[in-house]
């Protein structure tokens, strides 16, 4: 059994690799040697052959009295084309013809040119239309033009036959084998061409399907980074914030410092929480742990442990938005909270938060003065939030902008339409 580089899996079909692949043909499996190692051995048999034919005795005197030496050397000649078609198909259908021409007109020959007819096969093969074509044209003139001068003795007319007549006939029964090569070989290279052109599909589906996937997995990591910025990120930067200030107050006003670590521990186990719900959704892949993700609903309590004074105000009908999207919408007003805790120089913020039939629009704003270079990236000192919240924004289709508010403060604001998918 045939193997290429992998083990026998089961009759017809091997693996390359551990991946199962349809077993290879066999001429695809033949190389350029081995296919002119054959067209040599046909040669040598069909010398045999058309040697022994020309050696045969004749009813009729062989036209100018040559002798069968020439005759032998002719298919000699016309077998060497068989041999050389694959490097000079076009010499060799010459080479061939020529010499089988001559046989005919000399009597020597009483085959259909078999010769002729194996080497016009491999022009149709491998050349063009065009030359393939032409190829055709030429053995078409060659065997009217014999027909016409053969001499009625070679052609062994019976009685009452002309010997145009029985010239053209023999004619046509060899143009018929000719011209049933030729249209084996448009076939052949016609099929061919379907094959490769199936196989480039193939290919381009599949790197489709590569590019795809890194899409995927490219879309996979940026919403994972975005996730972990804004868990990470926020809850970091209230812990420091409430430690700040335990820390100054701990000796003056205790009571405050006690505060400041009940915020730290609520803000602590809430991370937690959440980071524990985005490994599960990392080791599990299963969507449904997206239904238990923080949203909109969720402002309030991200409000109280900010370590900010938060205003919210939720104007129209709150609606239930898709989780992907109300998991968005939470993750926009953290991180812009997180930068009025990190850069806004102030305690007090604003969040307001706008149902209508069409979307859901945010907007957080504060009235610090926090206008540094970070500020206005309205990402901090690693250049992110900004772009993470643009993207989830991004995502759904939805507008968003910020940027410093006349005079003093800041302002995010992002709309979400409510008809989105991402």
């Amino acid at each position: 059994m045939w193997t290429l580089g992998g083990r026998l899996a089961g009759p017809g079909r091997v693996t390359v690799q551990g991946v199962e692949e349809p077993r290879v043909p066999l001429t695809r499996r033949l190389t350029f040697a081995h296919l002119v190692a054959i067209d040599v051995t046909v040669a040598v048999l069909l010398t045999l052959i058309l040697v022994g034919s020309a050696q045969a005795p004749r009813r009729m005197p062989l036209h100018l009295g040559v002798p069968v030496a020439v005759g032998i050397l002719l298919v000699c000649v016309a077998a060497t084309g068989v041999g050389l078609r694959r490097w000079r198909p076009l010499t060799a259908l010459a080479l061939t013809l020529a010499a089988e021409a001559m046989l005919v007109f000399l009597g020597f020959a009483v085959d259909p040119m078999i010769a002729a007819a194996i080497v016009l096969y491999m022009v149709a093969l491998v050349k063009p239309a065009r030359i393939a074509v032409g190829a055709l044209i030429g053995v078409g003139v060659t065997l009217g033009v014999l027909a016409l001068i053969t001499p009625v003795g070679v052609s062994g007319s019976a009685a009452g036959i002309t010997r145009l007549e029985a010239n053209f006939g023999k004619a046509a029964g060899t143009a018929i084998v000719l011209l049933a090569a030729w249209a084996a070989g448009r076939a052949v290279r016609a099929g061919r061409a379907y094959a490769e052109g199936l196989r480039e599909q193939a290919e381009r589906r599949a790197e489709a399907k590569v590019d795809q996937a890194r899409r995927a997995v490219a879309e996979e990591r940026l919403r994972i980074a975005r996730e972990l910025h804004d868990v990470v990120a926020h809850s970091m930067s209230v812990v420091a914030v409430q430690a700040g200030v335990g820390g100054w107050v701990i000796d003056s006003n205790p009571q405050e410092a006690a505060k400041a670590l009940a915020a730290i521990e609520t803000t602590s186990r809430a991370t937690l929480r959440e980071m524990r719900q985005l490994l599960g959704m990392l080791r599990d892949g299963t969507p449904d742990e997206m239904l238990s993700a923080p949203g909109l609903a969720d402002i309030p309590d991200l409000a109280e442990r900010s370590g900010l004074r938060v205003d919210l105000a939720v104007r129209g009908t709150p609606s239930e938005l898709p989780a992907g999207m109300d998991l968005a919408a939470f993750r926009i007003v953290q991180e812009a909270l997180t930068n009025v805790v990190k850069h806004a120089g102030t305690d007090h913020g604003r969040v307001v938060v706008t149902y209508s039939a069409e979307a859901v629009a945010i907007e957080v704003t504060d009235d610090g003065t926090g206008t540094g270079s970070a500020r206005a990236d309205g990402a901090g000192a690693d250049g992110h939030g900004l772009i993470g919240m643009r993207e989830r924004v991004a995502l759904y289709g939805g507008e968003f902008s910020a940027g410093p508010l006349p005079g003093r403060g800041y302002r995010v604001s992002a709309r979400l339409p409510i008809g989105a998918r991402a």
